[in-house]
């Protein structure tokens, strides 16, 4: 079979921190099939294996910082230091160059998250990472591991809604309040949910991301009908 008819393919990559090159896997945008979108837009595909968030970061097998693209360039004084020492010396060569596993990429997330916050990547990139290792963990069942991945997106994502980090990245504004809500409704916060879907639903911008709108009204009206059964529950 010819390179371009593989559904995974290798992209060199240069670790900037020990200048290693080496491989990682991605997929091709071709054989990438959705199946159907989560309402925290977790995406199933046809394909498991053929899932895009598996291969998002990669990890230098010679000194174990794992990064993605949204990572910035830049390195605060201070911080390469910084990852060394707490990263690079309890470090045993490890490559994740090939096809991976759920519970290898589960572990790439993790190395992605401690090297972004020893790095001090803004918020929302971090928020990012937990949020697609939550659903690494949903798609092996391990919904106590999910709960605490969705926690902290849920922090981080607030903190980047207080900060603006969020500003010239894709994430507008209208979904990350629609985020803060559904990773709140999740985590069992219904009144803060209520709250940041209201807000999407009478955003100024709401015109411009109606399927936003639509969602976010979905999970408030979600709310409302679960707290009515438990209303009559505790009636009876």
């Amino acid at each position: 079979m010819s390179e371009e008819l593989k559904p995974l393919y290798d992209k060199e990559v240069k670790c900037p921190i020990c200048a290693n090159s080496y491989s990682t896997k991605k997929v091709r945008s071709r054989f990438v099939r959705v199946e159907k979108t989560e309402s925290d837009f977790f995406t199933h595909y046809k394909e498991m294996r053929l899932n895009p968030t598996i291969y998002e970061a990669s990890v230098c097998p010679k000194c174990g910082y794992a990064f993605s693209d949204a990572f910035s360039p830049n390195f605060p004084p201070g911080t390469i230091e910084r990852i060394k020492a707490q990263i690079t010396v309890n470090w045993k060569e490890r490559c994740f160059s090939g096809e991976r596993t759920i519970e290898e990429a589960i572990d790439v997330y993790k190395l992605a998250i401690l090297s972004a916050s020893l790095k001090e990547e803004k918020n929302v990139v971090i928020a990012g990472l937990c949020l697609k290792l939550s659903w690494l963990c949903r798609m092996i069942d391990d919904g106590i591991q999910e709960r605490r991945f969705m926690k902290l997106s849920l922090e981080k994502y607030k903190n980047s809604f207080i900060e603006s980090d969020y500003v010239g990245t894709q994430l507008t504004e209208m979904r990350l309040i629609y985020l803060i809500g559904e990773l709140s409704r999740r985590v069992g916060n219904c009144e803060e949910a209520v709250k940041n879907f209201s807000k999407v639903i009478h955003h100024k911008n709401r015109s411009l991301e109606s399927r936003l709108v639509e969602m976010a009204r979905e999970q408030w009206y979600l709310i409302r009908e679960t707290n009515k059964a438990a209303s009559r529950i505790n009636v009876i």
